[in-house]
Order: structure tokens, then sequence, then C-alpha cells
């Protein structure tokens, strides 16, 4: 007497695990009520939707639809009547898949479908896709809302152990392919589905050729497993892993690897899509962040070499032009002022020179208080820095005159100055800070508090760097404290050409400077 085998049928849909049901001999109805053998609830399903006819003697199934509304489809086509079934059919009714497998000697038509390692390839994909297009679809319509990296990967991990019934189902990026030896899974298995670009599909573990593997599996359980690569324009991202440990379910089959392939390229679309959205998060937030200190155009500079090293440029001996203006005796004015009144002042103030600044190709360094300290120089897009900044100062001094006519008199002083810093960027992924230090910054400071009220200061190495660009006139030497040589300091009065010779006289007889201490621009 010949030995029959089992028929049954699994049963999966994007809301619950897969369900397992064995053919009892004879009809076995399918549909959403609840009088059915086997119910199922999709809104797509009538009431009594189809129903699979099991011939022990012949041992074969066939499927016949009872006249349901919106059809049953069987391998993707829709079904007339009733047809005769094989092992690993796929029938189709709204979006659950129903798979027919059979266990024993193989009968007629019966094709078992061994195992093992296949190629990721696009044949593979497009057929596998095209098997569970409906159920694709409603696993896409959990993961469109899905906004970033982790949420994305608990998701799809979610979705795989619920869609397959796997006892753990993890999928891990490209990135961390190298920690393969933390996770629960035999790595060996792992490297090859990486390195061959192959799905693995080991149906029992503990009967594995590999005793080390076997020994692997027995330490955690594993009965199961299945590797699926993640591919993005051929190359992979992430690799799927699952395995079961319930020695009462199923082993993986054939349909289990299309379903997983399919959805591997959802997570394909849905990493790469998520990280899209972080990347430009995270330019948001770095420009954000530049935007504290820099000018629009050297922002976009910055960010665009940020993002390509994803790292700002570190400190470096690098020669800069260093600006600090102040508002002068500020403690009398606030309390003159007011709280409020001052704060409003300050703030205006703040906004003043930082649009001078920008304008003028320079970064703002600091606030400090009543002050800010800028910095000329530190990207390629800046030309002729010294200059650049003295032009700043001029126009800061030019707006305080103004403010001043508005009813609003302060004074400030601006001192400038040219040399070789330690400047760069310098903190955490949280926080960073343009940071410039060195002698050259000190001098700068030195000579904004010598500048009050409403002049402007420069170092000889800025002064050099403007040759013939401004009008200048020498105040004489100071010592800066913790230096040992003392410097010579400048005044700038205005740019070469923009006074007659009457008006320059006026200037420099204004600010009471004696003959001797006037040099030439060249000399």
């Amino acid at each position: 007497m010949t030995k029959k085998g089992t028929w049954t049928i699994t049963v999966r849909s994007a809301e619950g695990e897969p369900r397992e049901f064995a053919l009892k001999p004879g009809s076995n109805t399918i549909g959403r009520s609840s009088k059915n053998d086997i119910v199922i609830n999709d809104v797509s399903a009538s009431r009594h939707h189809a129903e699979f006819i099991f011939e022990p003697i012949n041992n074969f199934v066939s499927l016949q639809d009872l006249r349901s509304t919106n059809g049953t489809y069987i391998n993707r086509n829709r079904l007339t009547g009733s047809i005769r079934l094989s092992a690993n059919d796929i029938v189709r009714i709204g979006t659950v898949l129903i798979t027919l497998n059979y266990l024993g000697p193989d009968p007629g038509g019966v094709e078992s479908g061994a195992l093992g390692t296949r190629p990721l390839t696009r044949e593979l994909l497009v057929e596998s896709f095209d098997q569970h297009a409906a159920l694709m679809y409603e696993v896409a319509s959990q993961l469109n809302t899905v906004l970033d990296v982790e949420m994305a990967l608990n998701k799809l991990a979610q979705l795989v152990q619920q869609s397959l019934g796997t006892d753990k189902c993890e999928i891990i990026l490209a990135n961390q392919f190298h920690k393969l030896h933390e996770f629960e899974f035999p790595v060996s298995i792992a490297r090859a589905a990486i390195e061959q670009k192959t799905t693995i599909a080991i149906p029992n573990l503990q009967q594995y050729h590999d005793q080390r593997i076997r020994e692997s599996a027995m330490l955690r359980q594993i009965r199961s497993a299945l590797c699926v690569p993640v591919l993005a324009n051929e190359k992979i991202i992430a690799l799927f892993y699952m395995y079961k440990t319930n020695p009462e379910t199923r082993p993986f089959e054939q349909q289990d690897i299309k379903l997983a392939v399919a959805i591997s390229h959802l997570a394909s679309l849905t990493i790469q899509r998520v990280m899209l959205l972080e990347r430009v998060r995270e330019e948001q937030k770095t420009r954000s962040l530049f935007q504290r200190f820099l000018s629009a155009s050297e922002v976009e500079y910055l960010l665009q070499d940020y993002l390509r090293t994803g790292q700002l440029p570190g400190l470096k001996v690098q020669k800069v032009t260093v600006l600090f203006t102040d508002i002068a005796d500020s403690t009398r004015l606030a309390e003159e002022l007011g709280v409020e009144k001052f704060g409003e002042l300050l703030s205006e103030y703040y906004t003043d020179i930082t649009e001078i600044v920008f304008d003028h190709g320079g970064l703002i360094n600091k606030y400090l208080g009543d002050g800010v300290m800028a910095v000329f120089g530190m990207t390629n897009n800046e030309k002729y820095p010294e200059a650049q900044a003295v032009r700043a100062g001029l126009a800061i001094r030019k707006k305080i005159a103004a403010r001043s006519h508005e009813g609003k008199a302060y004074h400030v002083g601006i001192g400038i100055n040219t040399g070789m810093t330690m400047a760069g960027y310098i903190g955490t992924q949280e926080h960073v800070e343009l940071t410039v230090i060195g002698d050259s910054v000190n001098i700068a400071a030195r000579l904004e508090t010598l500048a009050r009220p409403d002049k402007l200061l420069i170092g000889p190495a800025t002064r050099a760097g403007i040759s013939g660009e401004f009008e200048t006139v020498r105040i004489g030497e100071t010592s800066i404290r913790g230096r040992n040589e003392p410097i010579q300091v400048y005044q700038v009065l205005t740019e070469t050409g923009k006074l007659n010779l009457v008006q320059e006289w006026e200037m420099r007889r204004a600010f009471a400077e004696p003959e001797e201490n006037f040099i030439p621009l060249d000399g």
C-alpha cells in the first residue's frame, strides 16, 4: 500500500503571523464567515469565498471559487470554476496569500523544491515581488510613515517576524558587518550570504554538515535559519537574518525565501529613504549651527566639505585677521537705560555687527557680553582678509554713528590685528565652536580697549596688508601683557580717495595727532 503524505496550507497576511492548517478529506471552506473551516479577515474576501477539496484516495487537492465578489487568484491568474493544485501553488484572496504545502512521498506533479543558497538576482526579486504584490502593498503602507533608521530597522524586523512566523529576526546595516560575532547567529552563514550575495536557507541547522555550526545552533536552540541580503544598486546595504527555535513549527521553505526577498526590496527602499531623511535633517541641523557664526556663502562652502568628510576643519596653524569690537562704558549705559532697554540696544547692536561681518566675508567667533569677536581669512572664499576686516570696522563705526542720530547714542572701540593663530573647530557631535587662539588675538583685544571712543586701531601686519587702500595714522607703540616687545599701533581714518586734501587735513586735525606721527601709506 502506498503511503500517503499530508497536505497543508499556510495563510499569510500583513496583519498577523502565518497560520497553518492541515486539509481534511473533502471540503475545506475559506472566507470571512466564522462558519468556514478557515476564516480570513480581509475586506476583499466574501463570506463564503472558496473551498479546497482534498481527495485522499487519489492524493490531490483542488480549489473552487464559490462565486466570490472579488475573485480567487491562483498563481496570479483569476480562477474560473475548479482547478487541480500542485505543491507550492499560491492562492490569493484580497491581500491574503495562501500557499499549498505537501509533506510526504512525491505524488504526481508535486515539486519538493530543495533549499540551500540562491543568488539574489533581479529575476528572483521580480518573481518574489510579483508573487506577493498584494501583501507587499500592505507592508509598504506600514513602512511609509517610518522616518528614522532605528525605527525603520525595528519595523522591518517586526514585519518579517510577523509575516514569516519567525522566533527571531534582525537587520544588520552594512556599517555593522564587522560586529557579526556580537549577534545571535552563525557568523560563517551570515558572511557567506554577504560575500556571495545569496539567500541562504537551512531547514535543520542541527543536522548541518559543519560541526561548529551544528554546535552553535544547538547552543542557541536554533532549528531553522534564513539569511537574505538587502541590495541597493548591486551593493549590499544590510542583511536580514532570522531563525526558528520551536521544533513544532514548519522550517523555512521556498515560499518563505521568496517572501523574505520581496520584503528585502521594500527594506532597501525604506532604508535608503530614511537615511536620506536623516542626511537632510543632519544638513539642516549643521546649517543652523553654522549660521550662528558664518555668512550664507560660507555656510554653503563649509557645509559641503562637512557632508563630504563628516567633520569640520580641526585646529591648525593659520594666518587670520581678528576683529574685536566692544561698547564703551557699557556698565554706566546699562544703569542709565535700565535692563529692558539696554537688552534691546544690545540685541540691535549684535544684529548690526553680525550683518556687517557677514557682508564682508568674516565669521562670528564669539559674542562677548557687550562685544563681538570676528575672524577674517579662515576660508578659501576670502580674498584680501585684512582689507575686508578694515572695511567691516569702518562700516561698524558708520552704523554706530547712524544709531546715535536715531537717539540711541553709545560709543564703541574697534581693534584689528593680523597674524598666525591656532584656528579651527572643536567640540562634540552635539556642540561645536569656532576657536581662534594666539598672540595675534591678544593684540587685537588690546587694540580694541585703546580704541574707545569710536576709533579703529590696527596692528602693523594688518596695515601692511592694506597698503594703499586706506588712510592711516601712526598712534605710537603699546605694550601687551605677557609680551616682551611692544607693537606699533595705527589708526584707520577712511578708505583712500574718499576724502579730498582739505577733508583729510581736517580729519587728521580732529583726531589731534602730532604731525610727526603721520606716516605716508607707502612709507
